[in-house]
């Protein structure tokens, strides 16, 4: 089998997902293909197959389908026929806020294939229903963008995470404990305490009486990242509030949220943003100056 990585481009490096209608008559799209984003697709009218190695999908209109990352796959539709379907193409990290991290690991493909989730579907017309509208109702607002549409997208990427969890009836999701009933609230409280200082695993063991390996493994058995990628994700996002509401230069925020050495900031701020600091400021400052009208916007580095 002869795989392409599909290249997928962003159209707002801040909202990392593609979204994509299609309505065609082509036979076969790219061959057997495959990216590093989870996809979802749903299917407006028409009729396609989507080829896995292990299973084929037959969709009509109403029907959806997730393929898990690096999942390869193959979209065939028949000689002449339309097939009107919206494809999102995203980075499942990219939606999970911090209270919903907990839930980040099942959906991890060491855990399970996502495309098993499929099963779902053809078990509860009523999951598929609301499943796809919420897919429908996502590419109409990333095509109408009026005001507020990135908060409207990150919602309803959200609720197709919750739709799955909730109606997860033969637990393909596994059962997931809460933040409360895991024993971490010291850990949380510490990191949340000391983001502009340093933070050592060895005290958060201390903090909940557990071994150094047994509370790495724990940590991360819960939230589903290591302890390392947790403090770093509540270090860029306490960087991302300073940026919109201080008056800061970026050196003065990287200190303030504990990572003194500016380079190794840029490159983490990057690595969940796909962007600058600098320009995720710019970005998000010109979204309000669009949206109500202020005229031109005065940014520092």
């Amino acid at each position: 089998m002869n795989l392409f990585k599909e290249p997928i481009h962003y159209d707002d490096p801040l909202l990392r997902i593609q979204v994509l209608s299609f309505n065609s008559m082509k036979i076969c799209q790219d061959g057997w293909h495959f990216h590093p984003q989870i996809e979802i697709i749903a299917v407006r009218s028409g009729r396609m197959e989507i080829h896995t190695p292990a299973e084929i999908y037959h969709l009509q209109a109403g029907d959806v389908l997730i393929l898990g990352s690096c999942q390869p796959h193959l979209d065939l539709r028949k000689q002449n026929e339309v097939v009107d379907y919206v494809a999102l193409q995203f980075e499942l990290e990219a939606f999970f806020d911090s209270n919903m991290l907990p839930y980040l690991y099942l959906f991890q493909e060491s855990m399970l294939p996502l495309v098993e989730l499929n099963t779902l579907f053809k078990e509860n017309s009523e999951l598929r229903q609301q499943f796809y509208s919420t897919v429908i109702e996502l590419q109409l607002e990333h095509q109408q963008r009026q005001r507020g549409y990135e908060l409207a997208i990150n919602y309803l990427v959200k609720k197709c995470i919750f739709l799955l969890l909730r109606h997860d009836n033969l637990g393909l999701l596994g059962p997931s404990r809460s933040i409360n009933d895991s024993n971490l609230k010291p850990v949380f409280d510490y990191v949340e305490a000391e983001l502009s200082n340093k933070i050592s695993a060895q005290q958060a063991c201390h903090l909940v009486n557990f071994s150094y390996t047994y509370f790495l493994k724990y940590f991360k058995q819960i939230m589903g990242i290591s302890f390392t990628d947790y403090v770093i994700h509540r270090r860029i996002k306490y960087a991302e509030r300073l940026l919109l509401t201080e008056d800061l230069s970026i050196a003065e925020i990287a200190e303030l949220v504990g990572l003194p050495n500016i380079s190794h900031f840029y490159k983490l701020f990057k690595r969940l943003h796909q962007c600058s600091p600098k320009s995720f400021k710019d970005t998000m400052i010109a979204r309000t100056h669009e949206t109500t009208g202020m005229g031109s916007m005065i940014t520092t580095e």
